[in-house]
């Protein structure tokens, strides 16, 4: 799993968000597990293809310098373009069905 530090602070504003339900004393512990978890990656590389929302253009960024396999994400910006520089975007339940950790029905 990769992160960057600009995915890190979209993440803290974002899980602020009221449909997520965490209060702000508990986003600061979920992104310090998260980046337990993942590799810290610098990005060098500068997209603006996602015109719409661009900060999910931090997204692509982190894959292509991190030469990731996938983007795993719920984001419909993301998720409409399938397939970015050989990089495929699929939802998490996708994943994990694809990885055995789940059973579609």
């Amino acid at each position: 799993m990769l992160l960057s530090k600009e995915m890190e602070r979209e993440f803290m504003r974002v899980l602020g968000y009221s449909k997520f339900g965490l209060s702000p004393q508990e986003v600061i512990p979920f992104v310090t597990n998260l980046r337990n978890c993942a590799e810290l990656l610098e990005t060098k590389s500068k997209i603006s293809l996602i015109t719409v929302d661009p900060t999910d253009n931090i997204f692509l960024e982190c894959a292509i310098d991190g030469k990731a396999d996938y983007i795993i994400s719920g984001d419909r910006h993301l998720l409409n373009l399938h397939i970015y520089e050989g990089i495929e975007i699929i939802k998490p339940k996708e994943y994990l069905a694809r990885e055995g950790f789940l059973i579609e029905s």
